[in-house]
Parts: C-alpha cells; sequence; structure tokens
C-alpha cells in the first residue's frame, strides 16, 4: 500500500484530472474517510486552478507538482509550482458570501473554501517555487 504521492504536471489546465485521479488512487488504497477525500480532491482542483491561472503571465511554461503523504494522524498536501511568487494566503479578498451569487463579486471563494475545509494552510516561497502546504487531520 503506497502512502505517498508525487506527481509533476505542466502548467496545463487538461492535466488537472490526471493530478486528482492519481491521488483519488491513493485515497481508496488508504481507506481515506470520504469528506477527507473530498476536502483534498478539493483543495487540489482549487490550488492547481489558480496556480495554472495566474502564476503564468503570457502562457509561459512551467511545472506544477502535488506532494501527498498519508500519515496515521493526517494527511498532508504540498503543491509547489515555479510561476511567479504570489501568496494567496496574504492577497486575496476575503470573498463575499452575502447576498445572491449573481450579484457577488468573482474570485476568493475556492481559496476560501480550502481554508475552511483544511486544518492547516500556509504558504512559503522557496528555491523558486510558490510552496502552499495543506493539512488535514485524521
Amino acid at each position: 500500500m503506497a502512502d505517498r504521492l508525487e506527481i509533476s504536471i505542466a502548467n496545463d489546465r487538461e492535466a488537472i484530472p490526471q493530478v486528482v485521479a492519481a491521488v483519488a488512487g491513493l485515497i481508496e488504497e488508504n481507506a481515506i474517510a470520504p469528506d477527507i477525500a473530498y476536502a483534498l480532491e478539493l483543495a487540489i482542483d482549487e490550488l492547481v486552478t489558480n496556480a495554472i491561472s495566474y502564476g503564468y503571465p503570457e502562457g509561459g511554461g512551467g511545472t506544477v507538482t502535488i506532494e501527498v503523504a498519508v500519515e496515521s494522524d493526517r494527511i498532508l498536501l504540498i503543491m509547489r509550482d515555479d510561476g511567479i511568487a504570489f501568496d494567496p494566503l496574504k492577497q486575496s479578498p476575503e470573498p463575499t458570501l452575502e447576498g445572491a451569487v449573481e450579484d457577488r463579486p468573482i474570485g476568493g471563494l475556492g481559496l476560501h473554501l480550502v481554508e475552511a475545509m483544511m486544518d492547516e494552510v500556509s504558504y512559503e516561497r522557496r528555491d523558486g517555487e510558490n510552496r502552499l502546504t495543506c493539512i488535514k487531520r485524521r
């Protein structure tokens, strides 16, 4: 039984299902509870989509890497990308949660959900990479 996964993709949205499928296999192999599995898959989709959408201006090439480690008491998720430096935890405004969906400004809700569903979320820029670390306790 594998308890760790690392997968790198080109910064292309078409590759996101490949990452989600690989993580889903790890989740199934390790009998992760459905609520934790959902939180992980949502976080991966949101974080990778944001990195690809905003980290590579003018269509520049790059790599996004996802690491998932299943530990006895927690799941560790690390997303790294070599895009432009950007700390989404400090620079994203709090999303508007009141009012009709169609009247709200676009943006910020996905990261808000990630922060709400994970027990810990942190950012650092290291060795030319953005690095978001999420922890979900079991």
